[in-house]
């Protein structure tokens, strides 16, 4: 089997785009080569004809997209400066059948079009992929393309007033909403009303409860779309005394000295 291009031939340095470049990125560097090199423009110099006719052939496989799928197909499995599927030669396992590609030859090529999976001569598809739509085979054959399962989107966020005026933060159907303690609640524990959407609740604050723990209320939150409600996290924020007196500083010393964990021996 024979292709219409030279996968040894580097198109992509030839239009002097990069190989993930857009097929607008393609046409635009084919357009502005073009207008360069173009004979009514170069007053007759061979050189510059020879260049024009090449960005010309770069452009005829790069600017179609089945042409570009499988010139990028064959380079990812060509060696260097040969062209697999033409006839003659030799590749590294041994000969090649007359007017044939060596079997093992596609197998390597899967192996590097679809890596991590197992691969066999006759498909070479890595198992577990959804297969739904097809493209054209740089073998002349259709074959399925694997296709990535979308990434679910991030639920919408939005800042809303609770029934008590304090503010609070919904994503999708669940709110967020800070609870303030005294240091003395948050060390020793206590019990906290939290307004929700739905009423007030009372909340146990465990002792030694930090900053920034969210503690759930399920059921409290915003309606859901179909049925039910989210849940509501009451999340913890401890405010810190500004002005303490001397005694109180003291104290706070002796306190953290008490509650200092043992030195390891």
């Amino acid at each position: 089997m024979s292709l219409d291009f030279d996968p040894s031939i580097d198109h992509y340095k030839v239009l002097g785009v990069k190989s993930d470049a857009s097929q607008n990125e393609i046409k635009k560097a084919y357009r502005d080569m073009a207008k360069k090199y173009h004979p009514d423009s170069t007053g007759g110099d061979k050189s510059k004809e020879a260049r024009f006719k090449k960005v010309s052939q770069a452009y005829d496989v790069l600017g179609d997209s089945d042409k570009r799928a499988q010139y990028d197909a064959v380079r990812a499995g060509a060696h260097v400066g040969a062209n697999p599927f033409a006839g003659g030669g030799r590749t590294r396992r041994g000969g090649r059948p007359p007017g044939g590609t060596h079997v093992a030859d596609i197998s390597e090529l899967f192996a590097q079009m679809f890596p991590g999976g197992q691969t066999r001569a006759s498909g070479g598809f890595p198992f577990g992929a959804d297969f739904v739509s097809s493209q054209q085979s740089p073998f002349g054959r259709t074959q399925a393309r694997p296709q990535a399962k979308p990434t679910p989107a991030a639920p919408s966020e939005r800042k809303i007033k609770l029934p008590d005026g304090q503010r609070g933060t919904q994503r999708g159907s669940d709110v967020y909403a800070d609870v303030r303690l005294r240091i003395d609640q948050a060390i020793l524990g206590t019990v906290a009303e939290v307004t929700t959407l739905v009423g007030t609740s009372k909340v146990k604050i465990p002792p030694g409860t930090s900053s920034g723990t969210k503690l759930r209320l399920k059921g409290k939150g915003a309606k859901r779309k179909s049925a039910g409600r989210g849940d509501h996290f009451a999340v913890i924020q401890i405010d810190v005394p500004k002005n303490i007196d001397e005694e109180a500083e003291k104290l706070l010393a002796q306190f953290m000295q008490r509650t200092k964990p043992p030195a390891r021996t």
